[in-house]
């Protein structure tokens, strides 16, 4: 039995910071989800790293 529906019910529950930015991420969290097991690890990382980005791109205090 997989816990993955829990994580990915967990990660849509988390406040989003823009409506774009949740459906984005929602839509390709399922996209994902439906790649086999052995592809999904990097397809995680990249999404992962995207958003780090982002949010790095609109952290105020790193603003000069």
């Amino acid at each position: 039995m997989s816990t993955e529906p829990d994580r990915s019910a967990a990660a849509e529950t988390t406040p989003p910071a823009s409506d774009g930015a949740s459906s984005s991420v929602s839509a390709v969290l399922a996209e994902v989800e439906s790649r086999p097991l052995a592809e999904r690890a990097a397809a995680y990382q990249s999404l992962a790293d995207d958003l780090r980005t982002q949010l790095e791109q609109s952290d105020p205090s790193l603003r000069t």
